[in-house]
């Protein structure tokens, strides 16, 4: 009898745990919601001594399996949202650029003129004008060790420099002006609507900026390098950002898949 007693003191002074469990985070929820999970080991005292029924047990499988259950939901949803965001950062393009088609211009190679059917290996043409102070003259050095790189590769690509400023630069300062750089660049000049009409094929933006002292001028325009196929069709551009490097590895990519 005594045995019995102490053993009911013992389960009467028993609490109710609280066991925090975490439940799962779905779509749509503000954060991580916390479900309170209660286990019951015995009753406590109600009012007036009377003891309150017991709570329903929950045992640690249960709760390992809820929590398996909620680590999976959360780990789907964060799977699926950076799915979505890695979509979401992709751009797909399909087609293919409405840049080149048929010009004609002046060489200062020969003085003739040249079409772009003229060449028949790949060229790299770069839009700019001799009068620039900065600009022209770092891509042209850029171009330049691109084409003496393919050229150590054992590809040969020619370098087409158009001028957007066909009433300054002629035949004879092109020629003076083209000593500095890789002389596998071709200088081409023409009057000005032939000009013109060549950076209009390639989206070239143009335009002549107020003139200074002595009448001299800058030309506002485009710094692109346009890379053309032997086929004569373009094939990509390469901005100022653009390393040497970048640029030998896209042509030769190119040259070689064709």
């Amino acid at each position: 009898m005594n045995m019995f007693r102490a053993s009911r003191g013992l389960h009467s002074s028993l609490r109710r745990r609280v066991v925090d469990v975490p439940c799962c985070r779905f779509p749509g929820s503000s954060g991580l919601n916390v479900g309170l999970i209660t286990r019951g080991f015995g009753s406590a005292p109600g009012a007036g001594g009377a003891s309150s029924p017991l709570a329903t047990p929950v045992s640690w499988r249960g709760l390992a399996l809820t929590g398996l259950v909620s680590f999976g939901a959360v780990s789907y949803y964060q799977l699926v949202h950076e799915e979505k965001m890695s979509s979401n950062g992709k751009v797909k393009t399909t087609g293919k650029a409405m840049l080149g088609g048929s010009w004609s211009l002046i060489s200062t190679k020969t003085g003739d003129f040249v079409t772009e059917k003229s060449y028949t290996s790949p060229t790299i043409i770069y839009f700019g004008f001799a009068h620039c102070p900065d600009i022209c003259p770092s891509e042209l050095r850029k171009l330049s060790k691109a084409l003496a790189a393919l050229s150590s590769k054992g590809i040969e690509v020619k370098g087409l420099f158009v001028t957007v400023d066909g009433a300054r630069d002629s035949v004879s300062n092109l020629e003076k002006y083209s000593k500095d750089f890789h002389p596998n660049i071709e200088y081409l000049t023409g009057t000005p609507s032939m000009v013109s009409s060549m950076a209009k094929l390639y989206r070239v933006y143009v335009s002549k900026a107020d003139e200074v002292d002595e009448g001299d001028y800058l030309v506002d325009h485009s710094i692109v390098l346009y890379f053309v196929g032997a086929d004569g069709e373009f094939k990509d551009f390469f901005t100022q950002s653009m390393k040497v490097a970048d640029i030998v590895k896209r042509v030769e990519e190119e040259v070689k898949g064709s």
